[in-house]
């Protein structure tokens, strides 16, 4: 960085900071391409990553950079023109509930979540409309849901442009942050007059979970004392959303993602899944006899867990598929399994996990989906690492299908 001219005192209370600094109130030193605040801290700098999204500031606003350049205002405007015409404007703080200023960085994620990123959460038309239109309006007067529709589709692009690999990476983790530390406030409100935008938010931060690559161990840490109990819980928790929002939340600008829901969940609550799912719980199920044979208690909550497990593998692990499988088909079954066996899953009981290795299968079978790539693999990994070892033969057939070696 080039230094002051000897003599020059240096401005020590410069407005010219980087964002990260303004918000911790501290003084940026505004070294280039990043403060050494932010080196020092870990974190992405404004002046790498200019002018993210923001909400709305009580103090100066701060004049917006002009596209044309650093002088345009020379060229036929004066400065004194340009002062009128920003006062004869409206305040940024009165033009709606998002005043916020993109990058445009922000405008290309933004851009690719129209054209690319949208169609690949559902194969229906009608839902892919919803990511499509409806999420991204729903995102500008919610900037918490802008936040993580934005930061879901930096990690997409991450996968198609590997030169912008690691910035897009950052992006993805600081508009997550700041997402989740900005919709903690708003939950209540949101549960009580907003569904739609509460809904959408879980919903991309059940897919978000998923879809950290996985050199990036620490969106999907799991195993260490409840985490993956946790992870189960976090889509369990749409559920909950749905159920405050009500019928104006199912009927509402959502109405073709439960349409299509209601269509899935018909396919699983079929006969037809239970018995073909049958088969591959049987064993699993003679073991959870043997092994609870005097707690009857643990028995019924391992054979409920089972039980739905085998109407997901029924629709999984099937020849002839007459449609490609959907997230929800798979999901549902953290939705169904019952508080008891997440809480046995957190305590790390053998049997727990096991259930839970048989239904990575499932998750293989719709790891077309790019945010589903590799889960299976990762997840059984880490089984692998705390299942005591005299159980691991229990894992076999989960492995021999995950990995195409049967």
């Amino acid at each position: 960085m080039a230094t002051l001219p000897s003599g020059r005192r240096t401005h020590r209370k410069s407005r010219s900071g980087c964002l990260q600094c303004k918000k911790r109130k501290v003084k940026c030193d505004e070294s280039q391409p990043h403060c050494r605040n932010c080196e020092k801290h870990g974190v992405v700098c404004s002046f790498a990553s200019p002018a993210v999204l923001s909400t709305p500031q009580t103090d100066v606003v701060e004049s917006p950079v002009s596209l044309s350049g650093p002088d345009s205002t020379s060229s036929g405007v004066s400065r004194a023109q340009t002062l009128g015409m920003s006062q004869a404007l409206p305040s940024l703080s009165s033009l709606g509930p998002f005043p916020s200023t993109l990058a445009v960085f922000d405008l290309e994620l933004l851009h690719h979540w129209t054209t690319s990123t949208c169609y690949t959460l559902s194969r229906s038309p009608s839902v892919q409309s919803v990511w499509c239109n409806e999420a991204p309006r729903i995102g500008f007067s919610t900037p918490p849901v802008l936040h993580i529709l934005l930061a879901f589709s930096a990690l997409h692009l991450a996968r198609s442009d590997e030169s912008r690999r690691a910035s897009c990476l950052a992006h993805a983790q600081m508009h997550h942050s700041i997402a989740v530390r900005e919709m903690i406030p708003l939950v209540s409100t949101l549960a009580r007059d907003n569904g739609a935008a509460l809904f959408i938010f879980s919903s991309l931060t059940c897919m978000f979970s998923c879809a950290k690559p996985s050199e990036e161990g620490d969106f999907l840490v799991l195993f260490e004392r409840g985490n993956l109990s946790e992870w189960a819980r976090l889509f369990r928790g749409t559920t909950t959303v749905i159920l405050t929002g009500g019928e104006d939340l199912l009927t509402g600008r959502l109405a073709p993602i439960f349409t299509n829901g209601s269509y899935l969940a018909a396919a699983h609550r079929s006969p037809q899944a239970l018995e073909q799912g049958k088969p591959h719980v049987w064993e699993l199920q003679q073991m959870i006899w043997r092994e609870c044979v005097a707690d009857p208690a643990l028995r019924g909550i391992y054979q409920d867990a089972s039980d739905e497990l085998a109407r997901t593998l029924g629709l999984a692990v099937r020849p002839s598929v007459m449609r490609r499988l959907e997230s929800a088909d798979v999901f549902r079954w953290l939705l169904d399994v019952s508080d008891e066996y997440l809480n046995l899953l957190c305590q790390e009981a053998p049997i727990a996990l096991i259930i839970f290795a048989h239904w990575c299968v499932s998750i293989r079978q719709i790891e077309w989906m790019w945010w589903m790539e590799g889960l299976s693999s990762r997840l059984m990994t880490q089984l692998y690492s705390v299942l005591d070892p005299k159980y691991r033969d229990w894992l076999s057939w989960p492995q021999e299908i995950i990995t195409g070696s049967h």
